[in-house]
């Protein structure tokens, strides 16, 4: 049987990756691999079709992943995709990693730097039920999940002099969300 190609490792995601982060992921390989724009990379578009197509389908993601599940992990294993130690593995330390982000700005703002607020999306166990999801009954505000939304809101102080492309990073307080890594895009006017 030939072995299934990785759309999670193609499309650069977690596999457990929300449909939001495979959109904006395939979203971005599209623009490098567009076959309008890159001659050749034909191939290299349908690839991340079929992966969009499969991953963003609820139903065909879940075959797949039963699919990935039954062959054999431990080949398969890539140290990139590990996010953090198994429960009760304290054999390195575990740190949450950094979220990245892009913020459009004018160039004006660019050159003399501002001050701009964004409200980072992250999940917190819920304060109902302690993060149980519900004893006998499904709690009502997470509706049994044990987490819920919420909205970090964090200020972002861009220094003065931030070309176009430039990344730099934000540390936040709160412990979910570390550090976030901002890239600068200059809005053509």
């Amino acid at each position: 049987m030939e072995k299934r190609k990785d759309y999670y490792q193609l499309l650069g995601v977690p596999r457990d990756a929300s449909l939001t982060v495979i959109k904006r992921a395939f979203k971005r390989l599209a623009r490098r691999f567009d076959p309008a724009r890159v001659e050749g990379a034909t191939d290299a578009f349908a690839e991340l079709q079929a992966a969009y197509e499969t991953l963003t389908d609820a139903e065909q993601r879940r075959r797949y992943d039963d699919e990935l599940g039954g062959e054999d992990r431990a080949a398969t294993l890539d140290w990139s995709l590990v996010r953090r130690p198994a429960a009760g593995d304290l054999r390195r330390p575990f740190a949450p990693a950094s979220l990245t982000a892009e913020l459009v700005v004018r160039p004006e703002e660019a050159a003399s730097g501002t001050v701009l607020s964004i409200d980072v999306p992250v999940t917190a166990t819920c304060d109902a039920c302690g993060g149980t999801g519900g004893s006998v009954f499904d709690c009502e505000r997470c509706r049994g999940e044990g987490k819920v939304a919420r909205r970090l809101p964090v200020p972002v102080h861009v220094p003065q002099g931030m070309r176009d492309g430039a990344v730099f990073q934000v540390r936040t307080d709160d412990p979910a969300v570390p550090s976030i890594l901002l890239t600068v895009h200059l809005r053509r006017v």
